[in-house]
């Protein structure tokens, strides 16, 4: 019981971390004015620097994107198809 409590609340801070992350490399870009240009590897690295967490760069398109779509962006190309996991 605890145990998936546990779970759970460490998968909310990882999303909020990452999303967190995801949301300063996205706005620091519309400042400059170039939003196309933001990339996964940013991200990846802001996260590490900030957190110590690491994930793919695969992890870091959906979450860019999320943020990109929610800000009214296009999105970036995806290295894998839509809804399929890794």
């Amino acid at each position: 019981m605890f145990k998936k409590s546990r779970e759970r609340k460490a998968a909310a801070r990882r999303h909020r971390l990452i999303m967190a992350a995801a949301r300063c490399i996205v706005s620091r870009h519309v400042i400059y004015g170039e939003v196309t240009r933001a990339i996964p590897a940013e991200v990846v690295a802001y996260l590490f620097g900030q957190s110590s967490l690491r994930i793919s760069e695969a992890e870091a398109v959906d979450y860019l994107n999320a943020v990109l779509v929610d800000r009214g962006y296009p999105l970036l190309a995806s290295s894998t198809p839509a809804g399929e996991q890794q």
